[in-house]
């Protein structure tokens, strides 16, 4: 019952950090480097290696703050003219339309690993978006649990209702939660790729 306790309480701060810190950054500047942050202390907290956490977020946060805003909205910008590209192509022939299609699915689900890649590999952006595409493509069940728990975010998002009747959701374990069930997930995919815990923590990793 106290692991729970503790489990529940630390998912709970987690949230509010990533909120706050988000915040901090206007939103459109935060997002990304709190989110990095967050997977970040998320790592540490799965591998056992964890400090405080608090303190953990802000060094994350502050020293990534370039580096994920610029990972984070070149995703963003790139999944956005795709996905304009495959609504308008609806309207062309087939022959077009499915190549454009396919190519949006497959640059989405290398994104959804782009962002747990930096916060585990030091290396350079081609080098992240090498590994990205190797593991989106090498482990499709993984890449099919990623869109999902992506799909869920979204839906609980945007479809108001949910966060009317449940605002504590959001407030304080949708983020977290979701964010360590990322790691849950990727960890042993990570291992695969020669990433031990005690490498991964100080995100002194070589060149892939």
């Amino acid at each position: 019952m106290y692991k729970w306790m503790e489990w529940i309480a630390k998912a709970a701060g987690l949230n509010l950090l990533w909120i706050l810190f988000t915040l901090c950054g206007f939103g459109f500047l935060g997002l990304f480097p709190a989110t990095v942050a967050l997977l970040m202390v998320t790592r540490d907290v799965k591998t056992g290696n964890q400090k405080g956490i608090g303190a953990s977020f802000l060094n994350y946060y502050v020293e990534n703050f370039i580096k994920a805003n610029a990972y984070g909205y070149l995703i963003m910008i790139i999944n956005i003219a795709l996905i304009s590209l495959a609504i308008q192509s609806v309207h062309s022939s087939v022959l077009l339309t499915i190549p454009i299609f396919v190519v949006t699915v497959l640059v989405f689900m290398i994104s959804l690993y782009l962002l747990p890649v930096f916060t585990y590999f030091h290396a350079s952006f081609l080098n992240h978006l090498k590994l990205s595409s190797v593991m989106a493509l090498g482990h499709p069940v993984v890449s099919f649990v990623l869109v999902s728990l992506f799909a869920l975010n979204f839906g609980v998002i945007f479809y108001s209702r949910i966060l009317i009747a449940f605002p504590i959701l959001f407030l304080f374990f949708m983020v977290s939660v979701s964010a360590y069930f990322v790691m849950v997930v990727l960890l042993p995919v990570f291992r695969k790729y020669g990433v031990s815990e005690k490498a991964a923590t100080s995100n002194q990793v070589s060149e892939v």
